[in-house]
């Protein structure tokens, strides 16, 4: 009897293993000519400590760059993930056919589509067009310079303050450049202060790490069913989002009080404000809009300010030539020309953009009808499509054997030259950090004038390396960059005040 009973149930646990493989496990048949990424290659971040560019380089990189594109599980769904820049830019151009399908519409039930909603970056048609028309303004304007050099100012006490209170070991970096993106985000876009950089406690640091820790965590990324049940840290993630958002919520709208938020202004803050309380938009759009603003415009900045240090302090002779040229530059009274008239430090922005884009991978496109991409791969309509950034930019058919060196020179020596190879590269998706077409990021100058304010200070303060203690690693999954980036500083300042 006993046997029978544990029969039957080993009978059934194998059938409903093998129901659950067959519908969302096995590669789906079309299109038939792509090859798929096997099912499991998703597990390997939960199952070992991993380099994302060990699983890149095993798995995905030669059948991406032989086929330009694969079957890649993700989102408890197969999508098809391209990397070939002339189906990237088919993509980009086509809004009707590969729509824009955020989280809202993916995975309506799952907490990360709760956190950041219908936004302008998911958002498409009339929501789209509405959330474009009051959010553009306030992020292409001509930014002003002092607050962000003022911020950098700041981030060089606290990484002296850190370096002298660990001697001659490596300092961790990532906390305080959230804290100072943050400030950045805060000051430079939404017109108030989050008091991040002269209070390691404030408040909107804490619920930002707690975001990123709670929410964004691969196993719920990959299988979004799993936040239909009432698992406690699911509970306590929506408990933190709600927080987050009416802290930002709460914060702004102090910044106004007494102050008459307008639609003509060309400050974001008062134009999101304002949208609210002329009935453009609600509460909930509100919310949407202002979260994936903040977390885009505060995460990615950071990201990429990571690696860049990460390959400066790589390539001291790299940064030595950012250094020299950047000399003269008035970081009191720098004004957004000043900073652009140096182009290796430009060219050494971008290079590292297409090293280490800070979206790495990006599916949030759903074909609508059936399609021919690129004339040779068929894809069903319904299926959902991104591409990986970090592959086309690397593309060795496109940027030649140095494919994977750091090697600023490559986009020219003179401003115009940079800008029409940065033009050409983005218009042909060779180049795909700020996405392309008709959704391209939106802010590309604030982050531009950023980092530009940002090495300029740095490389002006410091010369660093990397802490030989510090194993090199990127992270496991989601984001590709340098995982706990520790480095040893050293004070030019101080030096050339000794001499």
């Amino acid at each position: 009897m006993f046997l029978r009973v544990y029969f039957q149930i080993l009978l059934g646990l194998i059938i409903l293993s093998g129901l659950i493989y067959y519908f969302f496990c096995l590669p789906p048949k079309h299109p038939k000519n792509i090859p798929a990424v096997p099912f499991w290659v998703c597990l390997i971040p939960f199952l070992k400590d991993v380099d994302q560019r060990d699983t890149y380089h095993k798995y995905l990189e030669k059948p991406l760059i032989k086929h330009g594109a694969v079957k890649i599980f993700f989102g408890a769904r197969w999508n098809l993930l391209v990397q070939r820049s002339e189906y990237v830019a088919e993509i980009f151009k086509d809004e009707e056919v590969y729509q824009k399908t955020g989280n809202q519409k993916k995975i309506p039930h799952a907490v990360v589509a709760e956190f950041l909603g219908d936004n302008i970056i998911s958002a498409r048609s009339s929501n789209w067009k509405l959330y474009t028309d009051i959010i553009k303004p306030g992020l292409q304007r001509n930014f002003e310079t002092e607050p962000l050099l003022s911020n950098s100012s700041l981030l060089c006490k606290l990484l002296k303050d850190s370096q002298r209170s660990v001697g001659k070991s490596g300092i961790a970096v990532q906390e305080l450049l959230q804290r100072y993106t943050i400030a950045n985000v805060s000051q430079g876009l939404l017109q108030t202060d989050f008091e991040t950089l002269s209070n390691s406690e404030a408040v909107l640091n804490k619920l930002q790490s707690a975001v990123k820790r709670q929410i964004f965590q691969p196993i719920f990324m990959n299988f979004p069913f799993l936040d239909h049940f009432p698992i406690p840290s699911r509970v306590k993630a929506r408990e933190t989002i709600k927080r987050f958002s009416q802290e930002l919520d709460d914060k702004l709208t102090k910044a106004y009080e007494g102050k008459s938020p307008s639609l003509s202004s060309d400050k974001l803050g008062s134009r999101l404000l304002a949208a609210r309380d002329e009935g453009l938009i609600n509460d909930k759009q509100l919310h949407d809009n202002l979260n994936v603003t903040f977390v885009a415009g505060q995460e990615n900045p950071q990201l990429l300010l990571i690696s860049i240090m990460y390959l400066l302090a790589k390539h001291p002779e790299i940064q030595a030539k950012v250094r020299a040229e950047t000399s003269k530059v008035d970081l009191d009274t720098a004004t957004l020309q000043d900073l652009a008239d140096n182009p290796y430090l430009t060219s050494m922005i971008y290079e590292a953009l297409r090293l280490f884009p800070p979206i790495s991978q990006l599916i949030n496109r759903r074909t609508s009808v059936p399609v021919l991409l690129g004339g040779t791969i068929p894809i069903p309509a319904g299926m959902f499509v991104g591409y990986n950034s970090y592959s086309t930019n690397r593309s060795p058919t496109v940027w030649g054997p140095t494919s994977n060196d750091f090697v600023p020179e490559r986009w020219g020596a003179t401003n115009e030259e940079i800008t029409k190879r940065f033009r050409k590269a983005k218009s042909r998706a060779e180049f795909i950090s700020f996405h392309g077409g008709k959704r391209a990021c939106l802010g590309e100058k604030f982050a531009m004038l950023e980092m530009r304010v940002s090495v300029c200070r740095l490389v002006r303060e410091f010369a660093w390396e990397l802490d030989p203690s510090w194993p090199e690693r990127m992270t496991p999954a989601g984001p590709l960059y340098p995982r706990a980036l520790r480095l040893v500083f050293h004070d030019l300042v101080k030096s050339e005040a000794s001499s």
